[in-house]
């Protein structure tokens, strides 16, 4: 990152409300009004609420760790994630764009050059992992996982302030710093963490990137089969915060996850690589969506048509206006 010496390793964080679903994404969603119905699992009634994109997904500090021992609301290297997130959605918007349009312009027998082929797999094996790894269930496990991060900390003998403190000073030699400051080794060790898994790429040690959850999961999906399945116009699939993930047999896995109100890919890890673009009918589209709103795992569904949730929350003709 660019600017990460700008960032300061303890301050005031600028962005309270943090997104795990990027606005460019969502906006493949919204309604004729701009905005997007969606439907909140932790709600205990389950209502169509109306929103726009910016109110929708998003949490409040979602990736920050607070510095117990600076002023009150100091954190550590504050907005540092999201702003790096920023950058990697400025590349992802313009190839989730690309994909759309060219798959959506395509007949179900042509045929793409390889570098074509090889972009759109890329992007999706890229952009899934992405979403997960940034969700609010990824940073409860990054947070859960911090006491192994510790533990490797103390192994190499920074498990206490003065140490940490003493590194600080070896290679954060242009932001100064308030010696009075206590470093909390637990909470330097819940904030690499959370980097390692969001942002592998942080660490150029091409050992310790190609050990991460994210690249793994990445070089998986790029190794599946994928099958691109497009509606018409105005008939849409339900989006979903997370992709469903289905065994069909013991070593056979999918993943089905929708890119936008249009388009929806599926996953196979069957070992032959083929890409296949095929229409579905409305019965299949209704097939589809029912298996996206009966997952288990999402948080949010969202979907152009407010009467589609309706339909598959049975609240049929309940909704709530949002700004």
């Amino acid at each position: 990152m660019s600017d990460r010496q700008m960032i300061p390793t303890i301050g005031k964080i600028g962005t309270k409300r943090e997104h795990y679903l990027p606005r460019f994404f969502l906006r493949h969603f919204v309604d004729d009004k701009e905005k997007i119905p969606y439907v909140a699992r932790a709600e205990k009634n389950r209502v169509v609420r109306h929103a726009r994109v910016e109110n929708v997904g998003v949490q409040k500090r979602l990736y920050e760790t607070a510095c117990p021992s600076g002023e009150s609301g100091d954190y550590y290297f504050p907005n540092y994630i999201e702003k790096s997130l920023s950058l990697t959605e400025d590349k992802l918007k313009g190839e989730l764009d690309r994909f759309l349009h060219t798959v959506l312009d395509m007949r179900p027998s042509d045929r793409l050059e390889d570098d074509d082929l090889d972009r759109l797999v890329s992007f999706v094996s890229i952009f899934i992992p992405h979403i997960v790894s940034r969700s609010p269930e990824s940073v409860r496990y990054a947070k859960n996982r911090a006491e192994d991060v510790l533990e490797t900390m103390r192994e190499l003998d920074l498990g206490s302030s003065e140490k940490l403190k003493e590194l600080y000073r070896e290679t954060q030699t242009r932001e100064e710093f308030d010696e009075t400051l206590t470093f909390d080794p637990e909470a330097i060790a819940e904030q690499i963490s959370l980097w390692v898994q969001i942002l592998p790429g942080i660490n150029k040690d091409e050992k310790f990137v190609r050990s991460s959850s994210l690249y793994k999961a990445v070089e998986y999906l790029r190794d599946c089969s994928m099958l691109v399945l497009t509606t018409s116009s105005g008939h849409p699939f339900i989006g979903i915060d997370k992709p469903v993930r289905t065994v069909i047999t013991d070593n056979l896995t999918t993943l089905y996850y929708p890119l936008s109100s249009q388009v929806a890919v599926i996953l196979t890890d069957d070992g032959q690589h083929t890409f296949e673009k095929r229409s579905v009918s409305y019965r299949q589209l209704k097939d589809f969506n029912e298996v996206a709103f009966n997952d288990g795992d999402w948080n949010l569904v969202f979907c152009e048509r407010s009467d589609y949730l309706n339909a598959y929350s049975g609240i049929e003709g309940t909704s709530n206006e949002q700004d």
